[in-house]
């Protein structure tokens, strides 16, 4: 069976990051490597030759035109995961999308309904699903080395508040969409997607996106995750899942490479060591190809559901927090 044939939508920092995983698996055979598409040709051209990929673009239009492409990467600001999504599926493309999937939840039930009617792969590149040590850590979880798991805590906090992208309603701005996307996926992995309730308080930048924010969700049968994002405070990213007789504690989330597992009565801990072939990105691409090449519309680490849910509560809370995005309307 022929490699995937993956392209790019976007030349900027995660594109590259998700590029060096694509060049890492395409010298094992396991994809090859398409093109890139940038508004600016010459950002293009000179990205795609960094990374190996046979040709570029100078619009996104073009590259939804090729035809030696199968599976698209979009890596564009937030309110443009949907409609670039769109006009990726429309031609026929694969797609991949950079998280959060698109801004609100109305968007990516309208995204998936479109890659479902076309008969189209599609899902959401939130690698923290996709790592070994996030398989690993499920596999503690029922093993029972924790006991029944009644918390989770999770913070993400790097100070990133001047950036556009962070600052800019029209960019789908704000810590919650940015970084605490992550202890979200983390709680919803570990916990389950039926959580009952989300609430929380944020803080505001001048523009009206949230700058930090402490929130929960809560489970029918008592489950809590207390989660955090900031993007002002450099406290870094860090998990913890509490349990009725220990704790497994993650002290790089969103970097998952690792973990311990610490008994509360008596014994040494136990730490587990998972390091990349790459640098992460390489799993969610190598999933994505392995659902392409199955027939399958979602991926098994990453389904539709738990892309939705994740969805619903940054809806809920940035409702209750007064902000909104022009696409909310």
């Amino acid at each position: 069976m022929n490699p995937v044939r993956l392209s790019i939508l976007g030349a900027g920092h995660i594109a590259g990051k998700t590029a060096a995983a694509a060049a890492h698996l395409a010298a094992r055979g396991e994809i090859r490597l398409r093109a890139v598409a940038a508004r600016d040709p010459a950002r293009a051209a000179a990205f795609a030759a960094r990374f190996g990929f046979e040709t570029s673009f100078g619009s996104y239009e073009e590259l939804v035109a090729d035809p030696e492409t199968d599976l698209i990467y979009v890596a564009t600001p937030n309110t443009l995961h949907a409609p670039h999504s769109r006009l990726c599926l429309e031609g026929g493309k694969h797609v991949l999308c950079e998280k959060p999937f698109t801004a609100n939840a109305r968007e990516a039930k309208e995204v998936l309904a479109l890659a479902r009617s076309r008969g189209l792969f599609c899902g959401e590149a939130m690698w923290l699903r996709f790592l070994p040590a996030s398989a690993a850590i499920g596999e503690a979880l029922r093993a029972g080395r924790i006991g029944e798991p009644r918390m989770i805590e999770a913070v993400f906090e790097v100070p990133i508040s001047e950036k556009e992208r962070i600052r800019e309603p029209a960019l789908g701005g704000g810590a919650l969409l940015d970084l605490g996307v992550y202890p979200i996926a983390f709680a919803l992995l570990h916990f389950g997607e039926d959580y009952a309730d989300a609430t929380g308080r944020a803080t505001l930048l001048p523009t009206g996106v949230d700058d930090q924010s402490a929130f929960s969700l809560g489970w029918a049968d008592g489950r809590i995750a207390a989660l955090a994002c900031s993007a002002t405070a450099a406290g870094g990213a860090a998990g913890r899942i509490v349990g009725t007789e220990g704790a497994i504690d993650v002290p790089q989330l969103v970097r998952c490479d690792g973990f311990r597992i610490s008994p509360f009565s008596g014994g040494e801990p136990e730490d587990f060591s998972l390091p990349f072939e790459c640098n992460g990105y390489e799993y969610e691409l190598r999933a994505a190809a392995r659902a392409i090449a199955d027939g399958l519309s979602e991926c098994p680490e990453a389904p539709h559901s738990a892309t939705l849910a994740a969805l619903r509560a940054m809806d809920a809370l940035r409702a209750a927090w007064g902000i909104r995005f022009p696409c909310d309307a």
